[in-house]
């Protein structure tokens, strides 16, 4: 049914609230398809980007926010059996259609899809390689779980016959498909950074997520590109699926020889620098506002897919110079007027992220004593599987505020098994890291903006976060006068 819609046709979006929903309904306006939408709630930025491609929205589900007659009705994978409108949409037999169904069958079938994926780095290296792609004139698409800085929007649709950079998501497709969108997306380059377990609500163990990897390294055609990770060794064991040309990338290059090489160098406030360097051929310096080892492999990354596109390196010069990131990673929100104290925000949860991150700011501002905030939001975050991980993370740090999830006591799962944040302040304190559990947001602020206040040394509040951490950025950042 899908396929055999025309311009003109309704197009009725369940959850289209949602970063990844509400970026496919702009992209299916920018079509020329009628699209209306429904959600629980809509809130900033997907709110107004709704608003500013004039999608009509309705709140809360309800059968009659359903469009009259003969509609297709695509259904995000946050809606299950039990919503009101979904029901209705069931009872009436319209037509149900997910996500990356949608997108594969409307938007990436006559372009050229470059799917990036893996645990982590997702978002970054696809806002840059789409950036790069931009400023060498190519007429590139992008559908991103986020907002990068250049573009001000989450997606753009671009040229068909030209490549589309999306964002490839290992969670569930619809109720009906417990199968990775990413397998919908008819890669022509799939890039598969690192590989690491994640998403416990889905995948009962690592081997069932290196499993839906490898479906992914087999779906580019021989013409295409599968570029791994070399310094991931279940992204690294991929190679063995693949049907097309295979390139590994790392960075720094270490004991993991590649084809692409990133070596990161000097670091400040300002920016950092990457020698990266093919095999075979001579080194390029890339210099921007990146730091820390996990932006050098997401650049090294960009910039071996864009080269495979026929990117010359001048363009990819200047692209990786002028890049100003994503919104929520390593986001300044304020500083003080001294310079003193700054709020940072990122969308780390992943005890790997979490490592990532702090040796970031610590690249960025030597200088500076890290209070990290911490909020497990996520099911896997919350699970006691990284009880041990987390507490080597945050060792890094050089105090830890721990935030209990809405609603649950301490930050255990109802039934036991989730992760114990009273003994992970404990494990932390015992490494001579002062750590403390906070019941609500508005005390992590408090606690934030007390430590900024305590010694003479400049500091940074890093919150890290999958969510927006109940407003306690924004909350610190003004009881301290850290303004943008």
């Amino acid at each position: 049914m899908i396929s055999g819609l025309v311009r003109g046709d309704p197009l009725h979006v369940l959850g289209v609230a949602g970063t990844a929903m509400a970026s496919l309904a702009g992209l299916l306006a920018r079509l020329g398809y009628r699209v209306t939408g429904s959600d629980q709630g809509a809130y900033p930025p997907m709110s107004t980007l709704l608003e500013r491609e004039g999608i009509p929205v309705r709140s809360p589900y309800a059968p009659e926010n359903l469009p009259p007659g003969d509609v297709a009705v695509v259904v995000g994978n946050a809606v299950s059996r039990g919503n009101p409108e979904l029901e209705a949409a069931l009872d009436r037999r319209l037509p149900l259609v997910s996500m990356p169904e949608t997108l594969r069958e409307l938007v990436l079938r006559p372009r050229r899809p470059v799917v990036i994926a893996g645990t982590h780095g997702k978002t970054t290296t696809t806002s840059l390689l789409a950036w790069i792609l931009r400023v060498a004139g190519m007429d590139a698409g992008f559908l991103v779980g986020g907002v990068p800085q250049d573009f001000g929007t989450s997606f753009r649709l671009g040229g068909e016959g030209h490549p589309f950079v999306v964002e490839g998501d290992e969670y569930d497709t619809a109720y009906w498909d417990k199968g990775p969108k990413f397998l919908h997306y008819l890669p022509e380059v799939a890039v598969i950074g690192n590989v690491e377990f994640d998403h416990a609500d889905i995948y009962a163990d690592f081997a069932a997520v290196r499993r839906a990897f490898s479906f992914l390294a087999r779906l580019p055609p021989r013409r295409g590109l599968l570029l791994l990770g070399a310094d991931s060794p279940a992204a690294l064991d991929l190679r063995r699926h693949a049907h097309t040309t295979v390139e590994t990338f790392a960075a720094p290059p270490g004991a993991f020889p590649a084809d692409w090489a990133g070596t990161p160098g000097e670091s400040g406030p300002a920016g950092s620098r990457l020698e990266v360097r093919r095999r075979g051929e001579a080194p390029v310096t890339l210099e921007g506002p990146f730091w820390g080892v996990a932006a050098a492999r997401n650049t090294v990354a960009a910039t071996a897919v864009a080269r495979w596109l026929g990117v010359e390196w001048d363009a990819v010069r200047w692209a990786v110079r002028t890049f100003t990131g994503v919104a929520r990673r390593l986001e300044v929100l304020g500083e003080t007027a001294d310079g003193s104290i700054r709020v940072v925000r990122d969308f780390a949860h992943h005890p790997t992220a979490a490592t990532a991150i702090l040796e970031a700011v610590r690249r960025r501002w030597p200088d500076a004593r890290v209070v990290a905030a911490f909020e497990p939001r996520s099911y896997t975050s919350r699970s006691a599987r990284f009880q041990a991980d987390y507490a080597r993370s945050f060792a890094a740090a050089d105090a830890v505020l721990l935030a209990s999830p809405a609603g649950e006591s301490r930050g255990r799962r109802p039934g036991g098994g989730g992760l114990d944040l009273d003994r992970l302040a404990a494990e932390l304190s015992a490494r001579g890291v002062p750590a403390s559990v906070h019941e609500d947001h508005a005390s992590v602020a408090s606690a934030a903006a007390g430590h900024a206040s305590a010694g003479t040394r400049p500091v940074v509040l890093l919150f890290l976060s999958n969510g927006y951490f109940g407003g306690a950025p924004e909350a610190a950042a003004r009881e301290l006068g850290a303004n943008r």
